[in-house]
């Protein structure tokens, strides 16, 4: 079975707690953007990603950025 559960983050603690309590395979805690982030770094592995140099297309930002002020 598959749950997501959000935690008020004054029982953190308690709830860590309680999950040290159980068998070790019992359960499997993954943060909110585990998933994510190992979708995307098996599409740039893959080389499925498109991905664009940090300084592309930067001028074309900052010219429209001046023209605004």
């Amino acid at each position: 079975m598959t749950m997501k559960i959000n935690i008020k983050d004054q029982y953190i603690n308690q709830f860590e707690n309680l999950l040290n309590q159980l068998p070790d395979d019992a359960v499997i805690v993954k943060k909110s953007l585990d998933e994510e982030i190992d979708k995307r770094v098996d599409e740039y592995r893959r080389g499925k990603m498109n991905t664009v140099p940090f300084g592309n297309d930067l001028d074309k930002i900052r010219e429209r950025l001046v023209s605004q002020l």
